[in-house]
């Protein structure tokens, strides 16, 4: 999904990790491409998508609690939202899509509240 983000920070030890802030949340993201030199404070249009490196580990929660939640110091991330199987997507106040082949077997779960795990947000800086 694509979306216009301020860059907050560039990190000092990591080349490829950047704090964003896109509607009003700030996230620590995995810088997957930047064709051209970014400054921080700037506005750029970048396309996040979730990288889920291991198991998919998806579950039904109870609250209609949307968020995005930082696991410790990493760029792992809890996503909690509601699921949309027909759009492939989890509304958690940033709208993100997910690989179909990790659906496949959750339709049951269309239109609930649902809480998945990600191994990192990774963006690419597209304007």
């Amino acid at each position: 999904m694509q979306y216009t983000a301020k860059l907050i920070e560039l990190s000092p030890l990591i080349e490829e990790e950047a704090v964003l802030e896109i509607n009003g949340q700030r996230l620590v993201a995995f810088i997957n491409n930047c064709p051209f030199e970014i400054i921080e404070g700037g506005q750029y249009l970048v396309e996040m998508e979730l990288a889920i490196l291991d198991d998919f580990v998806i579950s039904k929660i109870d609250q209609d609690e949307k968020g995005i939640e930082q696991i410790e110091d990493s760029f792992s991330y809890l996503i909690r939202g509601t699921l949309n199987i027909d759009t492939g997507t989890i509304d958690a106040g940033i709208l993100f899509e997910v690989d179909s082949e990790f659906l496949f077997d959750y339709g049951y779960l269309h239109n609930q509240n649902v809480k998945i795990r990600v191994d990192r947000l990774s963006v690419d800086f597209i304007g």
